[in-house]
């Protein structure tokens, strides 16, 4: 039996504003803590490049570059990876043809 996947959908995030960068980084963390987990498919890896973005956009991370440049890093990889299991989703899809 698998532990149940924690989807957080994209309105209950809220703006970015609304929620503090300790709770956006949290709920990543859950994310990705779920995706390591063996949870791979790319609805996850997207909603973690998601969740990242939102902490990039938080205005309390202005004037911490260390922190930008750490959650920059993060993105980029997870962008990667969102991008490698898509393709992988879409050539198992793909028929093959016969000859």
């Amino acid at each position: 039996m698998q532990p149940e996947v924690i989807m957080f959908e994209d309105n209950s995030i809220g703006a970015p504003k609304s929620r503090d960068v300790a709770q956006i980084h949290a709920a990543t963390c859950v994310l990705m803590t779920q995706f390591i987990n063996g949870h791979h498919n790319p609805k996850l890896a997207h909603l973690i490049v998601q969740q990242l973005g939102r902490l990039l956009s938080h205005p309390e991370l202005e004037h911490s570059a260390s922190s930008r440049d750490m959650y920059l890093q993060l993105l980029e990889h997870w962008q990667t990876v969102t991008n490698l299991l898509l393709e992988r989703k879409t050539a198992r899809q793909q028929p093959v043809a016969a000859h």
